[in-house]
């Protein structure tokens, strides 16, 4: 995809705006926030993730960097919104080392999390169905793994796969809690405005 935001660029706009987060978190935590509905304004987004990088208040990202943001945001949203297949993860390049990349995975997750406490800021768990709980909890073990000791086609292997786990875990998680809503709520509301008599 042409319109794929890249790592590395975002990673230097991060760092020369003084923001120690990684690309990796910060998607993460816009796709949480995604998953409960949340995140889909402009300025309710750049308002979390500027608290969550620790800025002043009142402080806001420069307008490149709300930007990439932003774009990297709707390119959530249609990676969630299409068959799936089109939701990518914000992740160091292959080439990069195995350790870096598991590190940012770790970082995704972590973000997701944050993300996902702060749009489902007052749902008890007892709301969440047995899979999502299940989704979180993986995520949550994810975002605690260590960086591997080698660096083989074995550990290579590990990584797409927790990769790919990560993934759908997001994805199953707002599909249950955005679209099926959504899907009911178009079936449920009147096909034509009832008239007044």
């Amino acid at each position: 995809m042409s319109n794929q935001i890249d790592f590395e660029v975002l990673a230097q706009s991060l760092a020369a705006a003084g923001i120690a987060h990684s690309p990796s978190e910060l998607q993460g935590l816009t796709a949480g926030l995604l998953a409960t509905g949340h995140g889909g304004r402009d300025e309710e987004l750049l308002g979390v993730l500027a608290s969550h990088v620790d800025f002043e208040q009142g402080q806001l990202f420069d307008p490149a960097l709300a930007g990439m943001l932003i774009a990297a945001r709707d390119e959530l949203v249609s990676g969630f919104g299409g068959t799936g297949l089109a939701l990518h993860l914000l992740l160091p390049a292959d080439e990069e080392d195995l350790g870096l990349r598991v590190a940012a995975i770790a970082q995704w997750c972590e973000g997701f999390l944050v993300g996902f406490g702060t749009g489902s800021a007052n749902t008890h768990d007892k709301d969440l169905s047995q899979g999502i709980q299940e989704a979180l909890s993986d995520l949550a073990a994810i975002s605690q793994v260590e960086t591997p000791d080698q660096d083989g086609d074995e550990e290579e292997d590990m990584y797409e796969q927790v990769a790919e786990h990560c993934r759908m875990a997001a994805l199953m998680i707002y599909t249950e809690l955005v679209m099926r809503p959504k899907a009911k709520a178009e079936e449920d509301a009147p096909a034509t405005p009832p008239t007044k008599h």
